[in-house]
């Protein structure tokens, strides 16, 4: 009841959840957690130009694709239609060194966006391989919101002003810088 049965990402049910409880840590532990709301670029058109089908598969791209860029301890949802949330709330804080893990959430952010661009949908493509593009916006517990609802809608509102200024953007509030934590 949990996961989103078509990309296999969390729900918007595991969302609410997961959110209040990271919320919490993060509140006792005086650190920040991030919140990105994402929007996949023309998704209607191409689901619309080449069939539910290839549809079903760039989500399910997008999903993974998310999956391997962020942290251990933190989290991606599906929530509807080709909207994702990713709730970065990985306690361990930023890595350094070998192991290619990144620094920040700006770092993660930065390198999903260009692997998304980066991806080869053949489903995607009459004459070769189509590509996608997302819009996303991101919100900082507890700088920009105390409570769930204020934080998703913070970073809804970012991904919406993303994909109006220019597509394949990223709109990061002030004080987003992760790995902060709260002042003593």
């Amino acid at each position: 009841a949990w996961t989103d049965e078509r990309t296999g990402a969390c729900n918007r049910r595991a969302l609410e959840t997961v959110l209040l409880e990271s919320m919490a840590h993060a509140l006792a532990e005086r650190r920040t957690i991030s919140v990105m709301y994402l929007d996949i670029d023309d998704f209607k058109r191409d689901n619309d130009d080449f069939g539910h089908h290839a549809g079903d598969e760039v989500l399910r791209e997008t999903a993974e694709l998310l999956r391997t860029c962020v942290r251990a301890g933190d989290h991606v949802f599906r929530i509807g239609g080709d909207e994702f949330v990713v709730v970065f709330c990985d306690a361990s804080g930023p890595r350094k060194g070998g192991g290619g893990a990144p620094e920040s959430v700006e770092a993660i952010v930065a390198r999903f966006q260009r692997a998304i661009s980066e991806l080869r949908l053949p489903q995607l493509g009459r004459e070769g391989p189509g590509t996608i593009t997302a819009a996303a916006g991101v919100a900082v517990f507890p700088w920009e919101g105390h409570d769930a609802d204020t934080l998703i809608d913070r970073a809804d509102h970012r991904a919406l002003e993303s994909k109006r200024n220019v597509k394949n953007q990223i709109t990061f509030g002030p004080g987003a810088s992760a790995g902060g934590g709260l002042p003593s």
